[in-house]
Parts: C-alpha cells; sequence; structure tokens
C-alpha cells in the first residue's frame, strides 16, 4: 500500500497543512513568485519536486509568456495532473511543457537546455527527514541533491528553495539521527555544492525563501559543518 502523501488526491487536500498550515504556505509560495526575476519567452523554468504542480502554476500565472518549463517529480500521478492543471492554467499557449518522472539527489538527472530559474518547493529537508538514518547520510543525500540542482542552472540562473528548517532547539552530531538543517548549515551545505550569492529573501519562523547562483565550482573545500569534517565526496 503506497503512503498516503503519494496519493495526489490525499496530497493536494493535506500536502498545505501538513508543510506550514493552511494560512501561511500560501504567503511563503507568493513570497518566491515575488523573488523572481523576471521570465519571460526566452526563460526556461525547473520545478524540482513538482508535486501536483502548485507551484508551477502559480509562476506561469506571474508569468503567462514564460517560454519553457521541465517538470521533475518521481510520482507519475502527481506529474500526469501537474501536466493537465498547468496546461489549462496557460491556456494551451506556447509554452514547452516535459516532465521528468525522476527524484533527486539519485544521480543521473539532467536537464537540457539549462535553466533560467530552479524552484524547489517544501522539497530537501522533508525528504532528507522521511530518507532516515543518520545526520551524515542525510547530508550526504543533500550534498548529491544541491549538486544536481546546481549543475541544471545556465551561467547566469538561480535556484530558489522554500524551505522549513529545523526548531532551533534541534542538535546533534553527525552520528546522531537525521533531523532538519538551521540556517547557518543548510547556507553551508548550498556553498559546498559551488552555489554562491546565498540570500535569505524571505523568512517567517522556521520558514524561508532562499536564493543562490552558480558560483566558481569550486564548493567548500574543507566541507566543514558543526565544527566536524565531512568525508570527501567520491
Amino acid at each position: 500500500m503506497m503512503p498516503p502523501w503519494e496519493h495526489p488526491d490525499w496530497y493536494d487536500l493535506h500536502d498545505t497543512t501538513f508543510t506550514a498550515g493552511p494560512e501561511r504556505e500560501p504567503e511563503h509560495y507568493r513570497e518566491l513568485v515575488l523573488s523572481l526575476p523576471p521570465l519571460d519567452v526566452d526563460d526556461h523554468l525547473v520545478d524540482v519536486g513538482a508535486g501536483t504542480g502548485k507551484l508551477t502554476r502559480l509562476i506561469a500565472s506571474a508569468y503567462p509568456a514564460l517560454g519553457r518549463i521541465t517538470l521533475v517529480e518521481p510520482n507519475v500521478q502527481k506529474i500526469i495532473r501537474a501536466e493537465r492543471a498547468l496546461a489549462e492554467a496557460l491556456h494551451r499557449g506556447s509554452t514547452r511543457i516535459k516532465s521528468i518522472t525522476q527524484g533527486l539527489g539519485e544521480g543521473g538527472l539532467a536537464i537540457a537546455p539549462l535553466a533560467t530559474v530552479v524552484t524547489v518547493g517544501s522539497v530537501l529537508m522533508p525528504v532528507m527527514e522521511l530518507r532516515g538514518g543518520t545526520l551524515r547520510d542525510g547530508i550526504a543525500w543533500l550534498d548529491r541533491a544541491l549538486e544536481e540542482l546546481s549543475a541544471m542552472l545556465s551561467p547566469s540562473g538561480s535556484l530558489f528553495l522554500v524551505e522549513t528548517l529545523g526548531a532551533p532547539w534541534a542538535r546533534g552530531g553527525l552520528d546522531g539521527p537525521v533531523r532538519r538543517l538551521q540556517l547557518p548549515e543548510l547556507e553551508e551545505r548550498l556553498h559546498a555544492a559551488g552555489l554562491s550569492s546565498i540570500e535569505c529573501t524571505y523568512r517567517f519562523r522556521d520558514r524561508v525563501v532562499i536564493r543562490a547562483q552558480p558560483g566558481d565550482g569550486e564548493g567548500n573545500a574543507t566541507r566543514v559543518m558543526m565544527n566536524v569534517v565531512l568525508p570527501p565526496r567520491g
């Protein structure tokens, strides 16, 4: 039997309440849309962890001339619903829509052409938690996921994340149970993935919108977090 959040109807009914509360999540998604650069016919939006297309539809409504959209989502039922809803929202215009049924951080996720904007709405921290294991395991997956996201961006592109951070009292070393990261820890992982110009464009308590851009590809050579040196990639 599939977990309830994998069912597209259950997901649409409950997702907002579970992730941020029905009065909060629309505000955070709106703030992400307001943080975006102007998007037009020459731009390519990639929505990773698109679900049923909630965030993508908001962006497409704000920028109906958007030239290309790629939806990345491992759940086939959800991505079918996202495609249908997006086609209706765009009034079957000239926007080219492509779907990739694949998860993040598992390898082999390539985007062509490279994206002007990559969005990730409430995905990284929940998936990191649900995978279980230790914090070290979680960070290893997160680093892979962030490297994939970074590789999707054109040189002038931007990554936008909506995330719910770990509680201020959440503590634990790399060999303890996996937990959500706090803002400085997440910023460190973004930097380690080769991203730069990292900015928190909006925050309300534990909910943040983060913007980052491609860096020099060097990443953070020492990969230090919580005063613990992480093992090298490979």
